[in-house]
């Protein structure tokens, strides 16, 4: 392994340890990575439709309807109809899935002090200016 895959590595484990960590102390059991990972990214995108989530997850969308069915029969998400036409269903967050997103920006805190107790005020912009330019935002 080199170097910086080995980094990539622990990084990852870290990242991994403080959000089971955190999800196990709240004992949420009925969700998988997989289904916590779709939940952030309706979240993310801010109450989108099946076809949008579908495109955003680079899955089908029968794939992702079958995994959006078990979110809304857990009482994560919820479907509403668009006022425009109501034909257009969109994925709402539902009061469970609130609390997850709850907890996941916990984690991110936990994570935030980590990094925070670690590197200085300078090498906290590098890295910032780093994690930017990586996920192609800004």
């Amino acid at each position: 392994m080199t170097n910086l895959n080995t980094l990539i590595s622990y990084l990852s484990d870290l990242i991994e340890k403080i959000f089971s960590e955190t999800f196990n102390s709240y004992d949420i059991e009925d969700l998988t990575q997989q289904q916590l990972h779709y939940l952030q990214v309706i979240v993310r995108l801010h109450n989108p439709t099946i076809t949008e989530l579908s495109r955003e997850l680079k899955l089908t969308k029968p794939t992702v309807t079958v995994l959006v069915d078990k979110l809304v029969s857990r009482g994560y998400v919820r479907r509403v109809p668009s006022d425009s036409d109501r034909r257009v269903t969109h994925l709402h967050i539902d009061e469970k899935g609130k609390i997850i997103e709850q907890i996941r920006k916990s984690a991110y805190k936990q994570l935030e002090k980590k990094i925070g107790s670690e590197l200085n005020e300078t090498e906290i912009v590098i890295l910032t200016d780093i994690l930017k330019k990586l996920a192609g935002k800004y």
